[in-house]
């Protein structure tokens, strides 16, 4: 028994979903995707500097690390303080009236000091520790391991602040715990020293050019540059995120911060991120995406999109245009008529229509073609008179080569018109 052959390949089922694919509602949607997916790429790429976190272990204010002042940063804001950002070695006319405060690092950026400005109050970080980042958490770092130094010597630290001070020098206590006592301060406000315990490797200060502003048992921790109002700290464990786990430092850190609030006359706070490569670059996208450009960047945008709306809402195919030329007696009079018009010329066939009337009137009047000229005329005249027409035909004849332009041609064309019907009782 023979079976059917069927068609395994189903074709048609096939064919259907090729043409659900090819939809108008799917390309539509895909072309909308695909604007939309491009114009995000492109504006993120202009601004995928300044979206970084900054959280990468560094000493600044946008690290959460030990060594980072992160959490110097939240503990400003949790107090009300005003705490803004700088990317640019020069202040904003908005931060001038604000400490800056600049966290120095043993890195690669730690030699720029000398391309910043520093003609506001500002008070400048020492850095301490080498690190480096932690294998397995994210924004963390640790110490480097022996036989690597884990601290920046005072050499390079010296170094650092050559562009701020050149006689300046600093020590280091060789104590893993040492007992730090910070005497009584007027400008601190407080009446009596304040001790901490178990601090590791205290930096001081020690240099004629600066004055001691905060002095403990073991030396200046905070400094004066004279003549500025710089004010310089020995050690970063008062201020960074590892130092301000303890809440006897935290209280001394913002003491110190609004001490020196006070001192210059300012309000609020500044944090620099120039030096650890955070520095605000320009280019052409955010160019075109900040003012004053932003208002020619949405025009242009405007009129692509009404330009793309006009292409999509057209209907029908597009009007064809007929010759330029017709063909027929008619359109060939009517062509060479308007290439006359192009030209400007009209005015110059005055007299062959006047010549074209007068044949016109001698065939309709019976007049023998074979007359002189000037007995035509005569004829002519004594038709107009017995008809009483409004003109002789020899004031029309002599006017027939006057006309200067087309106005005029109009004027003498009425005339002859009117004439030749008056005299031959024709009005159409």
């Amino acid at each position: 028994m023979s079976k059917t052959i069927q068609n395994t390949l189903e074709g048609r089922k096939r064919g259907g979903a090729v043409a659900a694919v090819f939809n108008p509602r799917t390309i539509i949607l895909l072309v909308i995707l695909g604007v939309f997916s491009f114009g995000a790429f492109f504006t993120l790429s202009g601004f995928s500097g300044d979206l970084k976190s900054g959280n990468n272990g560094g000493a600044h204010a946008l690290s959460k690390s030990a060594v980072g002042y992160g959490g110097l940063l939240h503990l400003l804001k949790q107090n009300g303080n005003k705490v803004d950002l700088s990317r640019s070695f020069v202040l904003r006319d908005t931060d001038i009236n604000t400490v800056r405060i600049v966290s120095l690092t043993g890195g690669w950026f730690s030699n720029d000091l000398d391309e910043m400005v520093l003609d506001t109050p500002t008070l400048i970080i020492m850095p301490k520790w080498r690190t480096r980042k932690h294998p397995k958490q994210k924004g963390w770092v640790q110490r480097l391991n022996k036989p690597n130094p884990d601290i920046i010597s005072l050499e390079q630290l010296a170094t650092m602040l050559e562009p701020v001070v050149e006689d300046i020098e600093f020590a280091r206590s060789e104590e893993d715990s040492v007992k730090v006592t910070i005497y009584a301060s007027v400008d601190l406000g407080t009446k009596e020293d304040t001790s901490f315990y178990n601090f590791e490797h205290l930096q001081t200060i020690v240099g004629d050019d600066v004055q001691p502003v905060i002095v403990s048992n073991k030396g200046t921790i905070l400094a004066h540059v004279p003549d500025t109002e710089i004010y310089i700290l020995s050690d970063p464990d008062f201020m960074n995120t590892f130092g301000l786990a303890h809440a006897d430092r935290a209280e001394f850190a913002y003491g110190i911060l609004k001490m020196i609030e006070k001192e210059t006359r300012t309000t609020g706070y500044v944090f620099d991120l120039s030096l650890h490569g955070f520095v605000r670059s320009q280019n052409l996208i955010k160019l075109a995406l900040t003012p004053p450009f932003l208002a020619a960047t949405l025009c242009l945008l405007a009129m692509g999109l009404l330009i793309a709306w006009q292409a999509f809402a057209r209907f029908g195919d597009p009007s064809r245009t007929g010759r330029n030329i017709s063909m027929g007696k008619l359109s060939l009079i009517l062509s060479a008529a308007g290439f006359i018009k192009l030209a400007g010329r009209e005015y110059k066939m005055a007299a062959d229509y006047a010549e074209l009337t007068k044949r016109i009137a001698l065939d309709k009047l019976h007049i023998p073609s074979a007359l002189p000229e000037k007995d035509k005329s005569s004829r002519l005249d004594a038709y107009s008179k017995h008809a009483d027409a409004e003109w002789n035909w020899s004031d029309l004849e002599a006017e027939k080569t006057s006309p200067k332009n087309a106005n005029d041609l109009m004027n003498n064309a009425r005339k002859l018109f009117k004439w030749r019907g008056d005299i031959t009782h024709e009005r159409n």
